[in-house]
């Protein structure tokens, strides 16, 4: 091929070895780059490292000593008791008498003989009418003490407003009680207070209030009264002959 200067393109020296050399280069690092990828991808092989073991056996001092072996013994097969011999009892041509037989000693299993003479049985009493109306030990200690307070000033009086209520007995087991936890204050002298309150069957107390119009004295009097109500609830239960679910008191309170 010419140029329109008249020269041929690639038939100088300067251009065909230019050309050679960057075509050698070229091929150069085709080949290398090749190389060094065919290395790269060739896996490489691991040995793992062998170590040789040699096993040793336990010294003679530390090896366990062998148990030792008892030898088995049969047991004796069981030989059948010797048969009894009976003794014949002594003729009566030499003239002695016979031996008395001798009984032979209970067992432990054997119950014993009964005696001959048996036990005459216990004249049953017939039951006294004097326990049948005997009353409950509360009841008559609680009339004990009221017929035997009778008398004489008292600091706790018990009442009780309803009257289809007659059991005096209770109303003396609710005074006594009242009476160990009344303590009124010292500097109220002349006091009085009444408080009205109400039970259930139970015996709790359940509602406490101060007679205003019956009530007199210093605070701490008043409210030393409502204390001794309320410390001594629980009272024993209402009477079986009471019907009703809840009973109201009346209790008049003094200084002693």
């Amino acid at each position: 091929m010419k140029l329109p200067s008249g020269k041929r393109l690639g038939q100088s020296g300067y251009e065909l070895a230019l050309a050679v050399f960057f075509t050698f280069f070229i091929h150069a690092a085709v080949v290398a780059a090749a190389l060094f990828l065919s290395v790269m991808t060739i896996p490489k092989k691991v040995v793992p490292p062998v170590y040789q073991v040699k096993l040793v056996g336990l010294p003679q001092e530390l090896s366990p000593a062998p148990l030792p072996t008892t030898p088995v013994v049969p047991a004796p097969a069981p030989q059948p008791p010797e048969p009894i011999k009976k003794s014949a009892p002594p003729s009566p041509k030499h003239g002695k008498p016979a031996a008395k037989p001798i009984k032979a000693a209970p067992s432990k299993n054997a119950l014993p003989e009964l005696s001959s003479q048996k036990p005459k049985p216990a004249a049953i009493q017939p039951p006294s009418t004097e326990t049948s109306d005997a009353q409950p030990p509360a009841k008559a200690s609680a009339e004990k003490a009221a017929t035997s307070s009778g008398g004489g000033a008292e600091n706790v009086a018990v009442t009780a407003p309803q009257q289809d209520f007659k059991d005096q007995w209770y109303l003396a087991l609710v005074r006594d009680k009242i009476r160990q936890n009344w303590r009124p204050p010292p500097d109220a002298a002349d006091a009085k207070a009444r408080v009205i309150f109400t039970i259930n069957r139970s015996g709790w107390v359940v509602d406490v209030n101060l007679d205003p119009e019956h009530t007199n004295g210093t605070f701490g009097f008043q409210q030393a009264a409502i204390r001794a109500i309320r410390a001594s609830s629980p009272f024993p239960r209402l009477p079986e002959e009471f019907s009703k679910q809840s009973l109201q008191f009346t209790v008049d309170l003094m200084a002693e």
